[in-house]
């Protein structure tokens, strides 16, 4: 008779390399993100379009940007207790199929309160899927490599908006501005059939409830064939939570988390005020400022590719040095981006450049924050905490897509709205500051064992 054995699942994690099984759900959480990052940015791409189309004034288009966001935000803060509930695999699911078909919906859309009313419900998806697949990722990911597989998953976002910057100049020469919302419709409900069957739920998820465990064998076959036997006892340190009987936002706002999660909520609502500004009105300015649609087209896409560039930098240098470290040194150089684009001569080749590296450092601090929000909360809320981050953050999209469109209408110029931004990104690096000396990642119930050698470090930092 074999011996009882036991493994727990975050420990067994950590402390293995990766294999093709944690690879796919990567991969795949890559390709999510990639489609939402084309669906997200689909309007920023479209509106100069649309508005020659339709006749409209520049800052009625604002409806359209601000509902999107706002579905953004009421997803993302739904989805996270949704998924802490039922499971990170359902939550994605839906939410793409969800995406996809009203974005799909939108482009048959003949006036501006309807099309409003679509990108609200196309945000509802986009929010959903964002924070759960990252929490999918992470719970799957070593913690030695933690950071770099989540940013790298959050990449997507900002490579899909290349993707659609390039697709929505080709689309919109060849059928118009309906084109670049029908193909981002049709192409998240073809990706959606195929993370019925190939996407994994969450093992650590799974862990947490005793009446799944027929599934957890399962993934661990999967991922360590020939490992378990008769006697082996499946376990996980992540439940000790989940218990409490408090409800999944009480805990995040309670006791040992409040002020890292204020903190968090700060940063990343300055972060996408930021962002949301630049991506909903960059390719309107640009133009207005006496460029071609086709350089306001390429100026936006190198911000997406920039974007794509820094979410992979960002994840390698937070798995090496203190994040909190490298989030405030990125937010100081989007400021210092935002100062030289509004002191610096308007080119092609400068503005491209200069709009390339704040991308860069934009879409760094989103990734960033993500990832940060990822180890600070331990798994039976970590949905929870990480898509109410994102969902907080929305509101900041939201007050940046309102912002910029005020600033135009009362005659700011492209100069003044760039030389504006480093306000909030001050702000955000305060946020992380105030983090990094009262509720560092070792409050987190589930970080994981550092040896001597790392808590020595992570002390001196």
């Amino acid at each position: 008779m074999e011996a009882e054995s036991k493994i727990d699942i975050k420990t067994f994690l950590d402390g293995r390399s990766l294999c093709a099984f944690q690879i796919r759900v990567v991969l795949l959480g890559l390709l999510v993100l990639i489609l939402d990052g084309m669906d997200t940015t689909a309007m920023g791409f479209v509106a100069p379009a649309l508005v020659a189309d339709w006749k409209l004034a520049r800052v009625a288009l604002s409806p359209v940007f601000m509902s999107g966001l706002l579905g953004l935000a009421v997803g993302a803060l739904t989805a996270g207790p949704i998924g802490d509930r039922l499971g990170r695999k359902a939550v994605i699911v839906s939410s793409v199929f969800l995406f996809g078909f009203f974005s799909l919906t939108s482009s048959f859309a003949n006036d501006l309160w309807t099309l409003a009313l679509l990108r609200f419900l196309t945000g509802l998806g986009l929010g959903a899927s964002m924070p759960n697949t990252a929490t999918l990722v992470s719970e799957y990911a070593p913690a030695r490599h933690r950071n770099l597989m989540i940013t790298l998953v959050y990449a997507g976002f900002a490579i899909g908006g290349a993707i659609g910057g390039v697709a929505s100049n080709v689309l919109i020469e060849l059928s118009g501005w309906r084109a670049v919302l029908f193909a981002g419709g049709v192409l998240p409900i073809a990706v959606g059939l195929l993370m019925v069957f190939a996407l994994p739920e969450s093992i650590r998820f799974l862990a947490t409830r005793h009446d799944k465990r027929l599934a957890v064998q399962r993934i661990m076959q999967n991922l360590a064939p020939g490992l378990l036997h008769a006697g082996t006892v499946i376990c996980t340190s992540d439940d000790d939570i989940a218990g409490s009987g408090r409800g999944k936002v009480a805990i995040i706002v309670g006791r040992g988390y409040i002020v890292g999660t204020v903190s968090l909520w700060i940063g990343v609502f300055a972060t996408l005020f930021t962002l949301y500004l630049i991506n909903s009105w960059l390719p309107l300015m640009i133009k207005d400022a006496g460029m071609s649609l086709s350089d306001a087209s390429l100026i936006a896409t190198l911000s997406q590719a920039g974007g794509a560039l820094g979410s992979l930098a960002v994840g390698w240098c937070m798995d090496r040095y203190s994040p909190h470290k490298v989030l405030c040194a990125t937010h100081v150089a989007a400021g210092l981006c935002a100062l030289c684009i509004a002191a610096t001569e308007r080119t092609l080749i400068t503005t491209s450049l200069l709009v390339c590296a704040m991308g860069y450092c934009m879409n760094s601090l989103n990734v960033g924050y993500v990832a940060l929000a990822a180890r600070f909360y331990p798994t039976p809320v970590r949905a929870t905490g990480t898509s109410w981050e994102q969902g907080i953050g929305r509101f900041g999209a939201i007050s940046g897509a309102a912002m910029g469109g005020v600033l135009l209408a009362t005659g700011w110029s492209f100069n003044a709205v760039f030389g504006a931004l480093c306000v909030p990104m001050a702000i955000g690096m305060v946020a992380v500051l105030i983090k990094s000396i009262f509720a560092p990642d070792v409050a987190s119930a589930d970080m994981p064992t550092l040896s001597l050698e790392e808590v020595a470090t992570f002390a001196r930092e």
